[in-house]
């Protein structure tokens, strides 16, 4: 398995524009450090959240399934839905693309795919095992972010091919794992050493859910645990990279390809 980190940031990105925190001109001011919102693209074919794909610089013409975490539009942004719609009229033909994740999310998105183009809708609640267009098997997850929120409605965290747990935007709520080490944890971190409402890990609920994993089996010696959704509310990099060491995990710059041991 290959993981591409499109975007690592939060929602406000790494740095805020507007915030001038040491943090934030920390990340203005290194060269690579600049993060887009938290998605994902996993072996070419399916790309997880769409917020980051905007300074990506990766083509996404392989893409088979859009899997969305849930209805904020800085994960399912439905405009790389209508940008892909240009570059299939360009070429004369529109290829298949499966769009996946809870309902709220879809609905955010249908407005932007023309009639009669060859989408196909994929709506998933947590507990659901699928095997989605993109050949990837997909385990959806319970996430403790905006559950009661009627616009959003639940969140959904993913197990991929049980290789891979995608767990941004969760809180320090534990995932229902059930699968001895996965190869890569990919875990929110956004709140940083300012805890916010519970809807994100800070530094202390983000160790205390490491730890927790690697209990249960799910984080192994092996396992890739990288802190996602970052944003200013953490220190500057060195600082965060120290913190994050402490615990096993790294917070690799955007753009970065991981891969499996395994191959």
């Amino acid at each position: 398995m290959e993981i591409r980190l499109l975007g690592t940031g939060s929602a406000d990105g790494w740095p805020n524009p507007w915030c001038v925190c040491r943090s934030c001109v920390w990340a203005r001011e290194t060269p690579g450090a600049e993060r887009a919102q938290t998605s994902v693209l996993v072996d070419g074919t399916l790309l997880i959240d769409t917020g980051g794909v905007r300074r990506a610089g990766v083509p996404l013409h392989g893409v088979r399934t859009v899997l969305f975490t849930h209805a904020h539009p800085d994960h399912a942004d439905p405009q790389p839905l209508l940008w892909r719609q240009y570059a299939e009229a360009r070429r004369g033909a529109e290829a298949p693309l499966e769009v996946a994740g809870p309902p709220a999310a879809l609905d955010l998105c249908r407005d932007w795919v023309a009639p009669g183009s060859p989408v196909t809708w994929t709506p998933l609640l947590a507990g659901d095992r699928v095997r989605l267009a993109s050949g990837h098997r997909v385990r959806a997850l319970a996430a403790d972010h905006w559950r009661d929120d009627p616009y959003v409605g639940p969140a959904l965290l993913y197990a991929v091919d049980d290789r891979l747990l995608a767990a941004w935007d969760t809180g320090p709520r534990l995932p229902a794992v059930e699968h001895p080490a996965y190869d890569f944890v990919l875990l929110d971190c956004n709140d940083g050493t300012r805890p916010g409402t519970g809807q994100h890990h800070d530094l202390a609920s983000f160790a205390r859910t490491v730890a927790a994993l690697r209990e249960r089996g799910a984080i192994g010696g092996r396992t890739r645990v990288v802190a996602v959704a970052l944003g200013c509310g953490n220190p500057p990099g060195p600082e965060l990279d120290a913190i994050l060491g402490e615990v096993g995990a790294t917070a690799p710059f955007d753009g970065t390809v991981l891969t499996s041991w395994e191959g």
